[in-house]
């Protein structure tokens, strides 16, 4: 009998970049926000009355499907990898030095004939904001139903999420894909995710807290490629902003606009506090203030 699994946690902290040698040195910080697919190390008790997982520390989880992740601010954690190991293959030490570099966590979605397709990347990125409009760029590895629907219909939405609880909920449950069959991760999105889909026959849009902004998007038209290159076993796409749409996530709490979710180390993250110049001290400022 296999070992039940027990949910991830969302973790949150910082992680200091700051030199102890310098007093007016500032440091970025960056919040744990969950780890998907990790195992917990916390003590568990089963229950065989109650047929569920139950931890001191945790709260109960069912260990039927119908349960969703609960995500709370935890401790940050250090590295778990490192790229300078010289055991390890140069793909596996670049596999280690991409997981230390914080990459944007975004949900990209399509429809195409009303059947409606999700994914969560981390390869978003602005091209150019050259006229006539801005212009982006992600790859998703082929095959793939959400690549599929993206070149049929050439319409695709970019949700950027927000760096908290509600965002990793969302970024989490899509990050299943489509392998379980049409529209199936969208039959428990509203329970598992938080939010909602509004589905027509080009484009799905989510609907949520966890939802800063919506980017309306469609593929370039230029030959030959027109938006889809394929590079080995993945397909970069190139796009075009069409349109922002201001998500139900964005200002929620104090009003004010919050930065998107971001990922590292196989877990979602927040930002924290800024690397500022600092005033530069001459000697004899120095001496004076001694």
């Amino acid at each position: 009998m296999s070992s039940p699994r027990v949910l991830p946690l969302i973790m949150e902290g910082v992680f200091s970049s700051s030199s102890s040698s310098s007093a007016s040195s500032s440091h970025i910080r960056l919040g744990q926000l969950s780890r998907p697919g990790a195992w917990t190390t916390t003590p568990l008790i089963l229950s065989r009355q109650l047929g569920r997982i139950t931890s001191p520390k945790l709260r109960p989880f069912h260990t039927t499907p119908v349960s969703r992740k609960h995500f709370q601010p935890s401790p940050p954690k250090p590295p778990s990898t490192s790229p300078s190991s010289p055991s390890g293959s140069l793909t596996e030490r670049f596999r280690s030095l991409m997981r230390l570099t914080p990459h944007s966590v975004v949900v990209c979605t399509s429809s195409h004939s009303g059947v409606p397709r999700a994914m969560t990347m981390s390869s978003f990125a602005s091209l150019s904001l050259s006229p006539p409009a801005p212009t982006i760029s992600f790859n998703i590895a082929a095959p793939s139903r959400t690549l599929d629907a993206v070149e049929a219909s050439r319409r695709f939405n970019i949700h950027i999420l927000s760096d908290d609880p509600r965002g990793a909920r969302v970024a989490d449950w899509l990050a299943r894909g489509n392998a379980e069959g049409q529209g199936s991760v969208f039959e428990r999105l509203s329970e598992e995710s938080g939010c909602e889909a509004q589905v027509d026959r080009e484009s799905v849009t989510l609907k949520g807290e966890g939802v800063l902004y919506v980017l309306r998007c469609k593929l370039l038209d230029e030959e030959p490629n027109r938006g889809l290159v394929k590079v080995r076993d993945h397909v970069v796409c190139f796009g075009e902003v069409m349109e922002i749409i201001k998500g139900s996530g964005s200002g929620v709490g104090d009003g004010m606009d919050q930065f998107g979710l971001v990922y590292a180390d196989r877990t979602y993250r927040r930002l924290g506090e800024c690397i500022i110049p600092g005033r530069i001290i001459d000697a004899e400022e120095e001496g004076q203030e001694g």
